[in-house]
């Protein structure tokens, strides 16, 4: 069956990880460790700590209200995540290669990242312009995308069967494994190169998609 949807993670497939880590790791690190009195890395290991207790199959993982209220922290997530959206860094051939697909196929975003993060990540990455849809698993949907019944759902929503779609991203269960049981194809990718049949960026995908070298890698 044709290939007519091509839908794609956000976090470490087309931003970096750059402005992620900055709002969980340091932000939330200094809040808690004035909160707490506690010094800088004593702070940033327990909500560290409190983040893998609740684990990334999780809703609460995602929601930054949801930690607020558990640390007691003063401000709210919208002041937070403003004051790091300069941080947010789209890979290098991302403009490049949406550019190149969106004439080609229709484009969709389906990430775990709350709406007010997607938010964010788009507006400071341009990216807004290149989808006909834009899901925030946890916000809109109430639930993670290791469910194939997302996948199943925004197929629907984008009017084709999950046959004719292919999704892109860097997590093995979310954006691997998830969508193939959804009857999706799926690619990896893996800029650091450690994840075995993953592609390394998106110029790959340009070649998986015209039938070059990685053709094999997308099929179910």
């Amino acid at each position: 069956m044709a290939l007519r949807v091509v839908t794609f993670d956000l976090d470490g497939t087309l931003v970096d990880h750059t402005f992620a880590d900055l709002v969980w790791h340091e932000g939330m690190a200094r809040l808690y460790a004035q909160r707490e009195g506690l010094p800088l890395e004593e702070a940033r290991g327990r909500i560290l700590a409190a983040y893998d207790e609740v684990g990334d199959e999780a809703l609460e993982w995602y929601d930054l209200g949801y930690w607020f209220r558990r640390f007691g922290l003063q401000g709210s997530p919208r002041e937070l995540l403003e004051r790091y959206r300069h941080a947010v860094r789209v890979y290098p051939e991302v403009h490049e290669v949406l550019q190149e697909l969106k004439g080609r196929y229709r484009l969709a975003l389906l990430s775990n990242a709350s709406r007010d993060f997607m938010e964010v990540e788009l507006e400071e990455g341009r990216l807004k312009g290149y989808f006909d849809l834009v899901i925030s698993a946890v916000s809109d949907f109430g639930r993670v995308k290791k469910d194939p019944e997302f996948y199943r759902h925004a197929c629907c929503l984008l009017g084709v069967s999950p046959e004719e779609a292919l999704h892109v991203g860097d997590h093995v269960r979310f954006d691997l494994i998830a969508p193939r049981e959804a009857g999706m194809r799926s690619l990896l990718v893996s800029r650091n190169g450690r994840k075995a049949g993953a592609i390394g960026d998106l110029r790959a995908l340009l070649d998986v998609l015209m039938g070059e070298p990685h053709e094999d890698r997308c099929r179910q």
